[in-house]
């Protein structure tokens, strides 16, 4: 085994782990449940496939998916479209608040 691919190895052991509890989407169109959602329940000994609780309204209940397949569902924030302040201080030394 080379550096890289120990290295890639350890990276999805890593994102695996950090999956586990949450939500995930599948984003792979190469799988059968492509656009589905569902928990991350168990991580299996290789580290790298991931029991997976399927939503409502699937065929399978369970599935096991590859990490590489799946991504983790996130909020949308909905970001203020203003200007960034960067605080009193700051701002008093920028050009146009000068006297």
């Amino acid at each position: 085994m080379t550096n890289k691919q120990h290295n890639d190895d350890v990276f999805l052991r890593e994102e695996a782990s950090l999956l586990l509890n949450n939500e995930i989407k599948v984003i792979s169109p190469r799988s059968q449940w492509y656009g589905h959602i569902g928990r991350v329940n168990k991580i299996m000994a290789d580290g790298r496939t991931l029991e997976v609780q399927l939503t409502l309204g699937c065929t399978k209940d369970v599935v096991f998916l590859d990490v590489t397949l799946v991504d983790e569902v996130r909020e949308q924030y909905p970001w203020p479209k203003q200007e960034q302040s960067l605080g009193p201080d700051a701002n008093s030394v920028l050009p146009k608040n000068r006297l």
